[in-house]
Parts: C-alpha cells; structure tokens; sequence
C-alpha cells in the first residue's frame, strides 16, 4: 500500500493567480503567528501555496478565510529557489476531484518538471562509463561491431 502524506493548512487567501497553467489556479494563504518577544505582541506571518483545478475556482475567494488539506508538493523555479505548494484535494471540507491520485495521470509542474502522483521526476543525467556500458549492450543487441 502506498503512502501519501497529507498537509492541513488553514489562513487567508491572499492573492490569485489563473494564468499560471491550463489546469490549475494558484492562490497564496497567509496564516498568522501571535509571538511574544521581549514583553511586545508580534505578528510573524507565514504564506503557503497552494493550487487547485480551475473547475473549482467558486471555491477561493480573495480575503476569505479558508481551510485546505492536500498533497505537499515543490519545484525549482526559473531563478533557482525551492517553492513549495499544496496540491489541494480537500478544501473547506469539500472533496476536490484528485486525478494525480485516482487515474494515475502524469501532469507537469509550473517549470516543465513532470510530475507523478504530485511527486517530481527529475532526470539523472548518465555517467560517462553508464553512457559507454548502454552503448555496448545497444552494439551487442543490433549485432553491431
């Protein structure tokens, strides 16, 4: 049986974005952290993305609060930085369709990278004797000297 871990996150959805792929809208949630330090009160937000298909875009709204559950997923982006997201499949205890999970379907991350089951495949390049024992066996295959 596989495991897929899950990430609750609960905040205010503070931006939208539907122009990012075909299928899905991404939308930014802050959660606030009241810490005290040295006797004051401070807000120490944090912010977590997360993306949704667009089929259920009524469900975000600017400025609500709201309450996701999904898959932890992240990708490098164009400058180099880790980015991390939710690929929500429960949203305000509505139960979003989840076709990385049911049908087993490849999609691709914002940057290209293909993805299975919410998971990024990141190519490996060859090791030039990998390379050269590949070739051999491709020769020996072909019956090419």
């Amino acid at each position: 049986m596989e495991i897929i871990d899950r990430i609750t996150y609960h905040g205010v959805i503070t931006s939208i974005r539907n122009n990012v792929d075909d299928k899905f809208i991404w939308f930014d949630i802050k959660q606030d952290n009241i810490i005290k330090k040295d006797g004051k009160v401070i807000n120490n937000p944090s912010f977590f993305s997360a993306r949704i298909y667009k089929e259920y875009k009524d469900l975000i709204k600017l400025h609500e609060e709201v309450y996701v559950k999904g898959i932890p997923g992240g990708y490098v982006d164009k400058k180099g930085i880790k980015q991390n997201y939710i690929h929500v499949d429960v949203i305000d205890d509505v139960k979003v369709k989840n076709e990385l999970i049911e049908n087993n379907i490849i999609s691709y991350d914002t940057d290209g990278v293909m993805l299975w089951h919410g998971k990024r495949c990141e190519a490996i390049p060859m090791s030039k004797e990998e390379q050269e024992e590949i070739d051999k066996l491709i020769k020996e295959a072909i019956g090419d000297d």
